[in-house]
């Protein structure tokens, strides 16, 4: 998972969503916040130069879940990908003075309710 202590962090392994083709799969990671507008111009500045099917853009990102499409023989590239520009748009924010203690607050708050969220879940993921 992405690494440091604030900003917006990866929080769950990748999930394939949907099957979109054969071996193409809609994959979902959990985000640790909502990241607001300017967080999320960095984190697509920090995609620069991509290859393949990876192109700009290609990562969307609602609300508190990133999405992208990835093969069985792709997904650790991609996701690693991914973790290293969480980390430099963190990164940027953080230069850039951006962050204030009333987005801090909120991300703790999230962080609580996403760990809520996963107990709820592993409980009824037996039902």
């Amino acid at each position: 998972m992405s690494a440091g202590a604030d900003g917006v962090r990866r929080i769950t392994p990748p999930q394939a969503v949907q099957k979109l083709k054969e071996d193409l799969y809609l994959v979902h990671i959990g985000l640790s916040e909502s990241p607001g507008a300017d967080w999320k111009r960095l984190f697509y500045e920090a995609q620069g130069h991509l290859t393949g099917e990876f192109i700009p853009r290609s990562v969307e990102i609602t609300g508190a879940t990133l999405r992208f499409r990835a093969s069985n023989e792709t997904v650790a590239e991609r996701l690693a990908a991914v973790d290293r520009w969480l980390e430099r748009a963190n990164q940027k924010e953080a230069a850039m003075g951006l962050r204030t203690e009333e987005q801090r607050r909120r991300r703790l708050e999230l962080g609580q309710e996403h760990q809520e969220l996963a107990e709820i879940n592993a409980r009824w993921a037996k039902m």
